[in-house]
């Protein structure tokens, strides 16, 4: 039987070797790639016919998460299971978001042992406990902090739209649009760009949701 092909996206070379060293015998799977960074992991993914990616939340990149990559693995590769790997306690935030983000599950890096398991699971297509639930109540709450007008700034904002444009569009003045963006930001206590925003939200489905007005 043909074992299944994993990708490893962590920038710890020292825990990705022992990873890989560890789980070298595996009958079910074995580790093809090692990365550190989302963009390397999104060009490899392009060119290798990866089944499992092993996702760690804390990256090198300067602007980018592993959440922030199971994200677009979701959108650009629907069919790879992405494992999120964290060695970060008690943080329901990230722990529920990773499921919003596309996670088909979770591990913490000091329950590694639980891997092989977590992507036999995965292979099988079998429902996880709680993610489901958890990317549900995620979603639920993230919708909530939106209304229409929310909705059209950011799709504007999306489609490259600066903000002079959007107050000449809508009669408006360029304060009360910079006004706009400032609560849109808090809302989602969001420090990156609104751009990077609205892609997420976008992502997220949250624009479906929402009726325009």
């Amino acid at each position: 039987m043909n074992r299944a092909k994993v990708m490893l996206v962590e920038d710890d070379l020292d825990w990705s070797g022992g990873l890989r060293n560890f789980f070298a015998n595996e009958p079910e799977f074995e580790i093809i790639s090692c990365v550190d960074s989302k963009e390397a992991c999104l060009a490899a993914l392009d060119d290798l016919g990866v089944d499992i990616v092993l996702m760690d939340i804390i990256l090198g990149d300067s602007g980018a998460t592993g959440l922030d990559a199971a994200l677009e693995i979701a959108h650009r590769h629907p069919a790879v299971k992405v494992i999120m790997l964290s060695s970060l306690d008690n943080d329901d935030e990230v722990f529920n978001e990773a499921f919003l983000n596309g996670a088909y599950d979770f591990v913490y890096k000091n329950e590694f042992e639980q891997i092989p398991a977590v992507i036999s699971n995965a292979l099988r297509d079998q429902e996880t406990k709680y993610g489901p639930r958890l990317k549900k109540l995620v979603y639920d709450k993230k919708r909530k902090l939106l209304n229409p007008y929310d909705v059209v700034l950011l799709k504007l904002i999306l489609e490259g739209k600066t903000q002079q444009e959007i107050a000449d569009m809508n009669c408006v003045s360029l304060s009360a649009v910079k006004k706009h963006v400032s609560r849109v930001l808090d809302k989602f206590q969001w420090s990156r760009s609104t751009k990077e925003l609205a892609d997420k939200c976008q992502k997220w489905g949250l624009f479906e949701e929402v009726r325009d007005v």
